[in-house]
């Protein structure tokens, strides 16, 4: 979508607008952190939140480059709250489900290698 011009669509409330940026970033925070779960040896999540937000803010570059759109930086403070509550959730959902299975967390590894 940040390849899109800005070719004379009305520009949608400023609100939406940082909604529609944190749930896009949610779901990358939310698809990093199952990534992370399911990997072994997976760099840390430090490392991946800041994937995550230097991924935003190079396409907040990119959109210099596009016509009628410039970068903003209330986009990618949307895009990393977004990315946080995606990834925080996603760990926590996880670490729960982990948790009732096996208190010890022994079981979730056993599950991970399995598949």
């Amino acid at each position: 979508m940040s390849a899109l011009p800005d070719g004379g669509v009305a520009e949608p409330l400023i609100l939406n607008d940082k909604l529609a940026h944190a749930g896009m970033y949610s779901v990358l925070g939310a698809t990093l952190a199952w990534g992370s779960y399911r990997s072994h040896g997976h760099p840390g999540d430090i490392w991946l939140l800041l994937a995550g937000a230097l991924y935003g803010l190079s396409d907040e570059i990119h959109q210099m480059y596009v016509p009628g759109r410039s970068p903003d930086p209330a986009d990618l403070a949307a895009d990393v709250v977004g990315l946080l509550l995606g990834y925080g959730t996603t760990r926590a959902i996880l670490g729960r489900t982990t948790d009732e299975h096996d208190p010890a967390g022994t079981a979730a590894g056993d599950e991970r290698d399995a598949c």
